[in-house]
Parts: C-alpha cells; sequence; structure tokens
C-alpha cells in the first residue's frame, strides 16, 4: 500500500493553507509583479531567505497597496507549488517576505486577485541546497514472526547541524521490502518524517525478507533536499509459515527395471501461509519417505526442492513390493513442517532364466541353471533371489501335457540343480512362480 507523501517544513517554512482572496466574476484589470528577487540562490539548511518585489497595475504601472502575497514552492519531485509563506504590499506595492524552506527548488510569489483584478504569479526561480548530513535512528523490530503479521518499523531522520543532531521534519522516505528470493519484487511504502523527525509505517511481514529505509521520492533521490543522501538496514524478518502439501503423486505402480531406467518421480506443490493466502513455497526442502506393507517404520528416501512456484520432482529409490509414500516439508527457520496424504505405489521385479540345461544318463536327469533379475537389456539386480523357489516339469516326448516333478530352492546367484528319475525319453522345462514382487519365467524347453 503506497501512501500520498506531503512536504512538511520547520520553523517559519511550514506550510500553510491558501489565504487566497475569494475569485468574483466582476475582473475588470490586470496586475503584474516587478522584480522579483531572492537574497540567496544557494541556501544552507535552516537559512533565512528573503523574497521580495512589487505588485503593480498592469495598464497604469501603478503600485497596489495592502495586497496580500503568497510564497509558493514546487519541491523536487513535486508537481504542484505549496504556499510557505505570506506578506502583504506596502504603500509602494513593494513586499519583503523572508521564511526558511523546507527544501530548494523552483519559487514564485503569487497574487490571487481581488474584487476587480485577475489572479497573476511571477517567473518561477530554482533555488538550490547545501546537503547537511543526515542519518536514520531505527527502533528495533522482531528477528522472527508468523507470516502476515503486522510489523512496525520506525525511526526518526536526524541532520547534523554545527555538529549536533536534530530532527529532520519532512524527509521523504521510503520503506523497501526485498523477498528471500530473486524471483519475487520489491515492495515499497512511503511517509514522511513528522515535526519531530520521527516516522512509523506498520506493514505485514508475509514471508522472510530483509526491510531497509532510504530518503527517496518514487524510486529518487533528488539533489535540491537538504538531507544528504542515506538510508539504514533494519535487517532480516523471518516471517514463518505454516505449510501444506498439495498434489503428492507417484505411480501407483511399475517394473523395477523400468522404474530405475529412466526413474520413477514424485512430484507435487509445497504451499505456504502468508497471513492471508496460500502462495507456493520457494525454495524449499521435501524428503520423501516410505514404508514397507506390513511395517510400521517410515524410512527416509530421496530430497527434492522447491522451485519459484512451490512445485517439486525428484526421482525416488526403487523398492520392490508394495510401499506407503509420503512427502514431508522440512523444518526451516522460516518454515514449519507438514506431511503429504499418503500414497501407495507397488513395484515388481521380472525374472529370468539366464541358464538352464538338461544332462541325461541311463535312468535319470540332470536340470542345472541360473534365474535372475537382470539380462543383458536390463543389467541392474535387485535380488540375488537365493531362497526362492523353483518347480520342475516334464512330459514324454510326443505328448504336450506337461506334470509337476518337484520344487527346488534357488541358492546363491539364482542357481539350482534338480535331478529326476526319468531318462532321455523325457522334456523338462523350470518354471520361476510368481514370488511376492518376483515375476514369473519360464526356461525353454530343455
Amino acid at each position: 500500500m503506497i501512501r500520498a507523501l506531503a512536504v512538511l517544513a520547520a520553523s517559519s517554512a511550514v506550510l500553510m493553507t491558501s489565504s487566497a482572496v475569494p475569485a468574483v466574476a466582476a475582473v475588470t484589470q490586470s496586475a503584474e509583479f516587478v522584480g522579483f528577487t531572492a537574497s540567496a540562490t544557494t541556501l544552507t539548511y535552516q537559512q533565512p531567505v528573503t523574497f521580495t518585489g512589487e505588485l503593480t497595475d498592469l495598464r497604469t504601472r501603478a503600485p497596489l497597496a495592502g495586497e496580500p502575497v503568497q510564497i509558493q514552492l514546487k519541491p523536487p519531485g513535486r508537481t504542484a507549488y505549496v504556499p510557505v509563506a505570506a506578506g502583504t504590499t506596502g504603500d509602494d506595492g513593494t513586499f519583503s517576505i523572508t521564511t526558511t524552506l523546507p527544501s530548494g527548488g523552483y519559487v514564485e510569489a503569487a497574487f490571487a486577485g481581488d474584487a476587480v483584478r485577475g489572479a497573476t504569479q511571477t517567473a518561477a526561480k530554482l533555488l538550490h541546497v547545501k546537503h547537511v548530513p543526515s542519518r536514520f535512528v531505527l527502533d528495533p523490530i522482531p528477528a522472527s514472526v508468523p507470516s502476515g503479521t503486522p510489523v512496525t518499523f520506525s525511526g526518526t531522520v536526524q541532520v547534523q547541524v554545527d555538529g549536533d543532531w536534530q530532527p529532520f521534519a519532512g524527509a521523504p522516505i521510503e520503506l523497501i521490502m526485498e523477498p528471500d528470493t530473486s524471483t519475487q519484487s520489491n515492495v515499497r511504502y512511503a511517509t514522511i518524517s513528522g515535526a519531530d523527525g520521527g516516522f512509523s509505517l506498520t506493514e505485514p511481514v508475509t514471508g522472510t525478507s530483509r526491510w531497509t529505509v532510504t530518503e527517496e521520492l518514487d524510486f529518487t533521490y533528488f539533489t535540491d533536499w537538504f538531507p544528504d543522501s542515506t538510508d539504514a538496514d533494519y535487517g532480516l524478518i523471518q516471517g514463518v509459515s505454516k505449510t501444506r502439501v498439495t498434489g503428492f503423486t507417484l505411480p501407483s505402480r511399475d517394473e523395477a527395471h523400468h522404474a530405475y531406467y529412466p526413474g520413477m518421480y514424485a512430484g507435487g506443490t509445497v504451499e505456504r501461509w502468508n497471513g492471508t493466502a496460500w502462495v507456493g513455497l520457494t525454495y524449499g526442502w521435501v524428503d520423501f519417505y516410505y514404508r514397507p506393507k506390513g511395517s510400521t517404520s517410515w524410512h527416509r528416501d530421496y530430497t527434492a526442492q522447491t522451485d519459484a512456484y512451490g512445485d517439486f520432482r525428484n526421482i525416488v529409490g526403487v523398492h520392490l513390493g508394495t510401499a506407503d509414500w509420503q512427502a514431508r516439508v522440512r523444518t526451516a527457520a522460516d518454515t514449519l513442517a507438514s506431511t503429504s496424504g499418503t500414497v501407495t505405489n507397488t513395484i515388481t521385479d521380472q525374472t529370468h532364466f539366464a541358464t538352464a540345461s538338461v544332462s541325461h544318463s541311463s535312468s535319470k536327469s540332470y536340470v542345472n541353471g541360473q534365474v535372475t533379475d537382470w539380462s543383458k537389456s536390463q543389467p541392474n539386480t535387485f535380488s540375488t533371489l537365493k531362497g526362492l523357489k523353483v518347480h520342475l516339469y516334464y512330459r514324454a516326448h510326443g505328448s504336450k501335457t506337461w506334470h509337476s516333478y518337484k520344487t527346488g530352492t534357488l541358492a546363491t546367484s539364482g542357481r539350482f540343480a534338480l535331478t529326476a528319475t526319468k531318462g532321455k525319453s523325457y522334456s523338462f522345462k523350470v518354471v520361476f512362480p510368481t514370488q511376492g514382487a518376483y515375476q514369473t519365467s519360464t526356461s525353454k524347453t530343455l
């Protein structure tokens, strides 16, 4: 919220309400100023300056006595003149008005008109100033507040005169809020210092941000202000936000090798409460957790960081079987933890017969081989398969019917060795049945 600025002045330069004579309809004559001058063109702080001139009848050149005259100033950065002093013409139509000014700028003398004469003013004179040292004396602010909390930023503007620091009235001041990320824009709030040099702005802290104060008007320092250019830093305020995770997703089902190449991704959005609305949490950290089916323990997996909009996406680990997953927002100096809803994911593991062969004696057959969960096209392995079962089947030559013969247990690296009391007149095959996450596979006919 940008506040309108007003120019104030110290001492006799306090801005005054116009005392113009009410205009009337029957204006038949005109007036003009002659010889408008200022006693100085470059002013020091609190230096009185005297404005002189003469008000005459435009047609007859006769002096106009007893008429009100205002001295008006257009301060730097302003578009309108404001009255700063007033006087009355003498019997000879002249005036001499002494005052101090709150700044340099354009100055003119103005006549508001009377019962028979219209308004007129002099050509403007530009007055410059000599700067004086200035400073901000800041009041303390809290280091941390809940997001959305109004915080009062106050202090005093002072200038140094003859070695002493004095309050300065009427200084244009801008309070600047700089968010903790460059993807968000700075926000400026404006005010002016009061008669005691004091200022106060109460603004909401909607997130972690750095706050500074400067002598500027619409981003600009004007050289015809008395105080030299200065600023001060309130420092960083942690705007502590509660958070929530929305739209957390993960594939409900995948095969381990496919999940590993090119990767299985979890994603979602983290939002924080800024005091009035939910907005994206910029560059926050999210940890993924999983809990295998049947377990009560959660295990930490990989981590993701949100982007400038609060969105996150990253790979997660491949864990065989069914598991519940959560995304948890990590606690930070300005961030409260939160946890997503739970999603369920099942990862299966496809098996392959790497080798399978048979040899025969007169009355027996010997079937050997190896089952793996990897192949040349899928070289990554997730288990040795040791301890899992395989089934041996047989059929007589010429038959199409397979018969179950026996079950064996896979040894180290998925190897098996099975013996059948059937000779060369039989064919064999070995089947690895689905077991938990491990998917079925069948050897070639042996």
